[in-house]
């Protein structure tokens, strides 16, 4: 329950007459007039869309590619958004919430890569986001095995523990363990050979951006790397702009 329960329990009834009357919608009147733990509840979803559309903006995703999840502290619900959705549309009602400890088949509507989300927030119960997207530079990253360590020091601290995985079938669980191990181990992103990257944090604010970051770290990489051999080739290398 709340903090502010006490002085909310006072107010309810006015609250939820004003709702009544059309003054208070969808999510204002239930973070105002519900118990606490059905404002997280909304909250949770809003949060999940938001960030949706934001990895469909900056292009870490396209169509119904990729996957969010995030949990409620000290609670076994994962909050996951939903198989072949086109995350730049989602809506709060889209999100589907399933049990941490049930088995990942018996959640059909779930994104088909629930059993990694899950696995990922058993490995580390510090874990309260994961995000898997197919973001551009960092699938080539992986196709290439550059190690980002090496050629970005200060991109590498800021993102924190990198582990690079071989191919698994998307959904299948042997990438669900694969990937939990890495987390496990302390990864905070996680290269998918030919299947994209994954991030973790302690809120979905923290995943998004250390997957957006590790974009654009990715990107200067190539870039360095592409100059690079071309050099060591021979070919001419072209100024940019």
């Amino acid at each position: 329950m709340s903090v502010l329960s006490p002085w909310l329990g006072g107010t309810r009834r006015l609250v939820g007459h004003v709702g009544q009357s059309g003054l208070l919608f969808g999510p204002i009147r239930r973070a105002i007039v519900e118990p606490a733990a059905a404002a997280h509840d909304e909250a949770l979803r809003l949060l999940l869309c938001y960030h949706g559309k934001r990895a469909w903006q900056a292009g870490l995703i396209a169509g119904c590619c990729g996957n969010l999840s995030a949990r409620l502290h000290n609670r076994d619900a994962i909050y996951i958004t939903p198989r072949a959705a086109d995350k730049s549309r989602l809506h709060a009602s889209d999100i589907r919430v399933v049990d941490l400890r049930a088995a990942p088949e018996s959640n059909a509507l779930a994104s088909v890569e629930l059993p990694l989300h899950r696995a990922c927030y058993l490995a580390d119960s510090r874990v309260g986001a994961v995000i898997h997207t197919h973001a551009p530079a960092l699938t080539a990253l992986g196709i290439r095995d550059l190690d980002l360590a090496a050629i970005l020091p200060e991109a590498a601290a800021a993102l924190g523990p990198i582990a690079r995985l071989p191919y698994r079938p998307s959904g299948s669980n042997e990438l669900a363990s694969l990937v939990g191990g890495a987390v496990a181990r302390g990864a905070k992103l996680v290269l998918l050979v030919r299947h994209g990257a994954v991030t973790v944090g302690g809120t979905l604010a923290e995943a998004y951006e250390r997957m957006e970051y590790g974009e654009l770290s990715a990107k200067a990489a190539l870039m360095a790397t592409a100059e690079r051999d071309a050099s060591s080739s021979g070919a001419p290398v072209r100024p940019a702009g």
